[in-house]
């Protein structure tokens, strides 16, 4: 399939699942509560929710330049700005979010910086990410596990799948750190259990050897640096915290206040934990269901759905929408055309990138 037709289905089902959400949201609320809450949403609040949306964003940008920088390399600011929001444009267009690291590879290469750098720098901002997202999951649902449990109801199976999931992928990434061997027996024993199903079978062992490797040395770069990774970490905690109190800042510039920062931004934690396992452009359609789900209790019902509407707004249309124009600026400024720029294809960057990988490791040696 061209990258120009995937990029319009993915679009076609991030919107066409807005719109019925908009509808659903529509038949079961009064529009005109929904259109008075949204006109009566305290200006300080919004503002605070747009803060909290650029302080995620440089959160990122902050986490990729110190690792850049501590291995060397000097890329401006606006660079890695551009990098982030590329990255964050691409995630929220592509299945499982699958477009955004292969592209901020990318980017990043165009800016001399080598490939398995650059994957590095990727990796560990992602490793970190989910590091303290499963810490600061687990902590909230012990501390207010009575508050979780009312506010879920019949809904917290739906928690409990995407708490596990979470858990096995940051078990993996332990494991991959610490037993790198056991990994590659493991992954060649799957792929001759499977050959039969998989089209090129040696190809696929020394790609996932490859990925294996580099994530690997990704993670053993900050073996002898503790405090290098513990500022990781604590970027991290920030970016992901920046995330979840938009919603808290939602509920208070709606003049509620029944419930203070951290129950909010538990269930906030809660809700990202159930939905973003969801291998849908953006969880599209999870996000939106978990949410109305977990916070039924918390917004009054004629709140309830420019809640979500804003929400999903500050979380996710707006990163689609700046990093659409940065893209399109960035790639008019490199001489590219509107086509050729919407017509980058993350899957091919991927494969690209991993040519590159091996080639640079070809020449070390």
């Amino acid at each position: 399939m061209k990258p120009r037709t995937k990029q319009i289905l993915n679009f076609v089902l991030i919107f066409g699942t807005f719109l019925i959400v908009l509808a659903i949201g529509i038949s079961d609320n009064n529009l005109g509560d929904t259109i008075r809450a949204l006109r009566t949403m305290n200006p300080g609040w919004v503002a605070l929710c747009a803060l909290a949306f650029v302080a995620f964003v440089l959160c990122d940008t902050l986490s990729i330049m110190y690792f850049l920088s501590r291995q060397g390399y000097r890329v401006p600011l606006r660079k890695v700005l551009f990098t982030s929001l590329a990255g964050q444009y691409y995630s929220n267009i592509t299945p499982g979010a699958s477009g955004g690291q292969p592209m901020q590879i990318y980017y990043l290469h165009k800016e001399n910086v080598p490939t398995g750098v650059a994957t590095s720098s990727i990796v560990m901002r992602f490793v970190c990410y989910q590091l303290m997202l499963s810490v600061i999951g687990t902590v909230l649902w012990i501390i207010y596990r009575p508050f979780v449990a009312q506010q879920t109801g019949n809904g917290q199976w739906i928690l409990i799948v995407g708490y596990v999931y979470n858990l096995i992928m940051v078990t993996l990434v332990i494991t991959l750190a610490l037993w790198k061997n056991l990994v590659l027996r493991l992954a060649d024993f799957g792929i001759r259990l499977a050959r039969r199903w998989i089209r090129h079978p040696e190809e696929t062992r020394e790609r996932l050897h490859r990925q294996v490797e580099s994530f690997h040395g990704s993670v053993m770069a900050y073996r002898d640096r503790p405090l290098d990774f513990l500022i990781q970490l604590l970027i991290g905690g920030l970016q992901l915290m920046c995330l979840m109190s938009i919603v808290y800042f939602i509920y208070r510039g709606m003049n509620l206040d029944e419930y203070g920062y951290w129950p909010v931004v538990t269930m906030s934690v809660m809700e990202y934990l159930a939905a973003a396992y969801t291998p849908l452009p953006g969880a599209s359609g999870a996000q939106e269901g978990v949410f109305s789900m977990y916070f039924d209790r918390i917004f009054p019902n004629s709140m309830g759905f420019a809640a979500l509407l804003l929400w999903r707004f500050f979380t996710y249309y707006i990163s689609i929408m700046i990093g659409f124009v940065a893209v399109l600026v960035h790639g008019m400024r490199s001489g590219s055309s509107i086509r050729e720029t919407m017509a980058i294809d993350p899957d091919q960057m991927k494969k690209d990138e991993e040519s590159e990988v091996e080639a640079e490791e070809a020449g070390s040696d």
